[in-house]
């Protein structure tokens, strides 16, 4: 499967859990979609670059490492603050994901 398959199959996930107030693992993620967590960064750095490019809340950043609470190093984008994810992350929470287009593979190949 290709990223952007994997940011595919990872952006109903995150939108369902964004909905429910949901921060998620990236072992839970694993779980969820049999996507191995070590290759999370592709894909959810496609899905950060998407939100980033139409000004979305950045839906990547619900998915944290459970020992620290936190996106995992590495996250593309700025540099934030515990507390500016915090706030990205209740940004995410109250967005209407369900009242936009669900991407497709084309859409995050364009932003690789």
């Amino acid at each position: 499967m290709t990223q952007p398959e994997q940011a595919v199959l990872l952006w109903p996930l995150l939108a369902l859990a964004a909905r429910n107030h949901q921060i998620l693992s990236y072992a839970e993620v694993e779980g969820l979609t049999g996507i191995a967590a070590r290759g999370f960064g592709q894909p959810l750095g496609l899905i950060h670059v998407f939100c980033d490019r139409r000004r979305f809340p950045l839906l990547n950043l619900i998915v944290v490492q459970r020992e620290t609470g936190l996106p995992g190093e590495g996250v593309p984008g700025r540099a934030m603050s515990p507390e500016q994810y915090l706030i990205e992350q209740a940004k995410v929470f109250v967005f209407d994901w369900a009242g936009k287009d669900k991407p497709r593979a084309e859409d995050f190949g364009a932003v690789a």
